[in-house]
């Protein structure tokens, strides 16, 4: 008697990506799942639309940056996270912003500090690049899709990672300069670190639409940057974290974790519609939920 044959099992990418293997391997769960969505009009603005990925939101997710819980991007350089590639610096306000942590930073926190830091604050001088950033010719939507064609300004990498990674050995530990200045100083992410840096892993898209009456409108969507928001390249990392059920092992939802983060992505007023709204889902059963399945399993531990 013939065997059925087995039911295939989609991973989301190809079997032998990288993607692939962490999935197999269980360090991963499989990207394709049941997802709410919170959809709302901002509250100072009739022509502003917010859609919310409450999954996303209500999962315990945390960064586990510089514990063994954050096995990097690439494998061969667990300790330095998802910081191998550098930032790019989203345009002069953001680069004004790291700019002005630099020059308040304690020095003690940076061990990459370039040595002529404190000449280029002495010198004053427009003309100079920061020595912590350089320019890049190349396309970059392997990284990311949203950005175009170079030049770009990013911060430089340096043996590996970028200019701003602590490695292991250093007084203050294996992590982001800027993020252990900030957090040692009571300031807050956002506005202490390149843009892209504190927004990740939320993903925010800003879209205009035509309403069917014609009015145009604009839509923010804020939800999970997993590997696919990364474009083709995503599939190449290693692992990422927040499909990991090792990174959801806290008690906290995103949305009270990362308070900071959403309010400096949406505002304060819109984070307040959110805010309450899944102050109310939190009386809901686990069941009338689409639990993160990552947080799902994290809790089957």
């Amino acid at each position: 008697m013939n065997q059925p044959a087995p039911k295939p099992v989609f991973l989301g990418f190809p079997s032998d990506s990288p993607a692939g293997r962490s999935i197999t391997a269980g360090r991963e769960i499989r990207p394709d799942f049941p997802r709410e969505w919170f959809e709302f009009v901002h509250p100072e603005d009739p022509n502003h639309i917010f859609s919310i990925d409450l999954t996303w939101l209500e999962s315990t997710w945390s960064c586990r940056f510089g514990t063994p819980e954050c096995k990097g991007i690439d494998e061969t350089r667990p300790a330095l996270g998802c910081c191998i590639h550098g930032a790019y610096i989203a345009d002069e306000e953001d680069r004004d912003t790291v700019f002005a942590a630099v020059k308040a930073m304690d020095p003690q926190f940076w061990q990459l500090r370039p040595a002529e830091t404190d000449a280029f604050f002495a010198a004053d001088d427009p003309t100079w690049l920061e020595p912590w950033l350089e320019w890049v010719e190349e396309d970059t939507e392997a990284l990311d899709p949203d950005e175009d064609e170079g030049p770009h300004i990013k911060t430089k990498v340096v043996d590996g990672a970028c200019i701003f990674a602590n490695r292991p050995g250093h007084p203050t530990g294996p992590g982001c300069a800027l993020h252990q200045w900030a957090m040692a100083e009571g300031r807050d992410i956002v506005g202490s670190k390149p843009e892209v840096c504190w927004q990740v892993p939320f993903s925010r898209e800003d879209a205009w639409e035509e309403r069917t009456d014609g009015q145009e409108i604009l839509r923010t969507t804020i939800g999970e940057y997993h590997r696919r928001q990364w474009g083709g390249g995503g599939e190449d990392f290693d692992w990422w974290c927040t499909a990991a059920p090792a990174c959801h092992t806290g008690a906290t939802p995103v949305w009270q974790s990362m308070k900071d983060e959403l309010i400096g992505l949406i505002g304060e007023e819109p984070y307040g519609v959110v805010a309450k709204h899944c102050e109310k889902r939190m009386q809901l059963d686990d069941d009338l939920r689409a639990t993160h399945p990552a947080t799902r399993a994290a809790r089957g531990r």
